[in-house]
């Protein structure tokens, strides 16, 4: 049932941390939550790649003000959760496990702190929507619901091939080695994508402020690791994989959202295909939003409230179905 807005709500932002699955990161987190209300679910958010979850105060605030409870960690690699001399830098190997269990360690984290046995939904930006769509084909029990924004289809084989570059490249030269090439076949593309660009991050928003931002901002554009692109082509070698959408319950309900000028996901085309993936696998309730004149960055664009509105309704009309 849709709740109103209470605008006047003060909401609060906690830090929280806990061990990484690395054995080696503390990770730094926050809970939002509306000062003396009981939320009456929780959204846990997963940031995207070369970023960090405090960008995502806007979007908590409102989900608060609707009467929800937000979690969000730094991944390791990113924000407070590294040093910013190791920002960017994952391992080559098992890199996916680290990410999917420090998800579901933040989840067991806060289930005592906001509320045992409340509704859950998880929300996954950019490399985040990979982290998610691998984790809900894993750990989707209690969950209500997962949102997959600003997602992609990448064939396995091109993540397999990209996957074996990067680990080649980690071997000769280490996990932390920060490569060029990686860049530029990886996210170098998206730049260009934009004719006649101001920066080379303006396939993040049309939203010039946003991406000024962005740049300004010392824990965000920094590149990947040779370790880290391993890791983020596991990830999406299994998200765009037939056996991991059969792994996904069929009645956990999938919202796939992004900009229909996304380069990421490949202008539409990807976030579509991977939508019919799932429905394909056998998910019954697969749904799909590509918001006009947005790119990358929906939740920071001009027409963001749009987007805030639509995320909700889809938390809203989903509430109570979790497994």
């Amino acid at each position: 049932m849709e709740q109103e807005a209470s605008p006047s709500l003060r909401v609060e932002r906690q830090e929280v941390g806990f061990d990484s699955a690395d054995e080696v990161s503390r990770i730094h987190g926050y809970v939002w939550r509306g000062v003396g209300e009981e939320p009456r679910a929780v959204v846990q958010l997963i940031h995207g790649m070369a970023e960090h979850v405090g960008r995502y105060d806007e979007f908590a605030g409102h989900l608060v003000r609707r009467g929800y409870a937000v979690c969000g960690h730094d991944q390791i690699g990113h924000g407070l959760s590294a040093p910013a001399t190791k920002w960017g830098v994952l391992p080559s190997r098992g890199g996916r496990d680290i990410l999917v269990e420090d998800v579901h360690r933040l989840r067991r984290l806060v289930s005592p702190i906001l509320g045992e046995g409340l509704p859950h939904f998880v929300f996954g930006h950019s490399m985040g929507s990979f982290v998610a769509r691998a984790y809900v084909s894993e750990h989707a029990d209690g969950l209500a619901s997962a949102v997959i924004c600003g997602t992609g289809f990448v064939p396995p084989a091109t993540s397999a091939a990209g996957h074996a570059l990067a680990r080649l490249i980690a071997c000769l030269r280490g996990d932390a080695h920060k490569s060029e090439l990686l860049h530029s076949m990886a996210d170098g593309a998206y730049a260009k994508a934009v004719p006649h660009a101001r920066t080379e991050f303006d396939w993040l928003s049309h939203n010039q402020r946003n991406v000024d931002e962005y740049i300004a901002d010392k824990s965000c554009g920094f590149l990947f690791s040779a370790g880290g692109y391993a890791t983020l082509t596991e990830l999406t070698r299994e998200a765009c994989s037939p056996e991991c959408a059969r792994r996904v319950p069929n009645d956990l309900p999938l919202l796939f959202i992004a900009g229909a000028e996304d380069p990421v996901g490949d202008f539409g085309r990807g976030v579509i295909r991977s939508a019919d993936l799932a429905r394909d696998a056998g998910s019954t309730d697969v749904a799909y939003h590509l918001y006009a004149n947005m790119r990358h960055e929906i939740l920071k664009e001009d027409a963001r409230q749009l987007v805030f509105d639509d995320v909700t309704r889809w938390f809203d009309e989903h509430l109570g179905e979790e497994r």
